[in-house]
């Protein structure tokens, strides 16, 4: 799928064309050279990075929370990350040079996600605090983002908009290396962590007669998935419906375990983004689609159909 990712847009190349840019790039002309590895390769690689990430950590939270419908967005890093980025493409875009944008909404997300965390703190973390405390902040910071929206100068916000839409256009390897580190910072350790997260599915009782500390162990947890979503958000704007819908398409190829839960999950995500963003740039073309957009339109009548089948089960 990824190969043929690179085939589709508005210039369009032949799978030929791009096997040989790969494998053999002396051999190809200058303007497939450069279509094909730096536009089309690295956001098709930080689709997949970041789809992978969403994914994670809207697993975390699903697990965390023991609720089905928890997305990365509960516990306020997406409407953090918006926000800022609003706050600077509207009101002072001369602030920041382009290149610190994905920092600037990387802090903005961490900054409100650790307020939430610091609210729901109470002899350690409840799910129940954290989603009524992240609900509410996002609700209130949803507001400022619809004053911003509505009352901005035009022009700047269509460009925050197209960001807010989950958008891959401005895709380089600066932006894959970033997504690449925390990827491997805060997602790969949670390979080692899928016995843990089997047991707090049992209950906190259970957890903790087998020896587990619940309280330290959900922090770091919630932590990697607070990391993982604030850079997803910082270098491709707001998916949460990534976050929502990937496990649940990893839980159709396999148990509630999640020995097997956890990779599939980041496998679901990351092909669901590419695949997102390859028909956002091919249904339409010159005119692309954000990946968000498409992954919302697309997957939200399958998952419809998903909890009304599970709920007839």
């Amino acid at each position: 799928m990824a190969l043929y990712s690179l085939t589709v847009g508005s210039y369009h190349l032949g799978l030929g064309q791009v096997w040989q840019a790969l494998i053999a790039p002396e051999q190809v002309e200058g303007s497939v050279l450069n279509v094909v590895w730096e536009l089309r390769l690295p956001r098709i690689l930080l689709a997949m990075t970041a789809g992978a990430a969403m994914a994670l950590a809207g697993l975390l939270l699903q697990s965390l929370t023991r609720n089905p419908l928890a997305a990365p967005g509960l516990v306020g890093v997406e409407s953090g990350a918006s926000v800022t980025m609003l706050l600077i493409l509207v009101l002072w875009p001369s602030l920041l040079p382009l290149s610190l944008y994905p920092l600037a909404a990387l802090i903005g997300g961490l900054s409100v996600a650790a307020f939430v965390m610091a609210l729901s703190w109470r002899r350690g973390i409840s799910p129940l605090r954290l989603i009524l405390v992240g609900v509410g902040l996002t609700a209130m910071l949803s507001a400022v983002a619809d004053l911003l929206i509505t009352y901005g100068n035009i022009d700047r916000v269509e460009s925050a908009l197209m960001w807010l839409g989950g958008s891959l256009h401005r895709a380089d390897w600066g932006h894959v290396r970033s997504m690449g580190l925390w990827l491997l910072l805060a997602g790969v350790p949670l390979l080692f962590c899928h016995r843990p997260l089997d047991l707090l599915q049992l209950g906190d009782s259970v957890a903790m007669s087998r020896g587990l500390n619940v309280s330290a162990l959900m922090g770091g947890l919630l932590l990697c998935s607070v990391m993982l979503t604030a850079a997803a958000v910082a270098n491709v704007g707001t998916m949460t419906f990534v976050g929502l819908i990937a496990p649940h398409l990893a839980r159709q190829l396999c148990n509630e375990r999640h020995g097997p839960l956890i990779p599939l999950s980041a496998m679901s995500g990351a092909l669901l983004v590419l695949f997102g963003d390859t028909l956002g740039r091919g249904l339409f073309t010159p005119l692309q689609l954000p990946a968000g957009l498409v992954v919302a339109v697309i997957g939200a009548p399958y998952l419809m159909i998903l909890l009304v089948r599970q709920r007839n089960r």
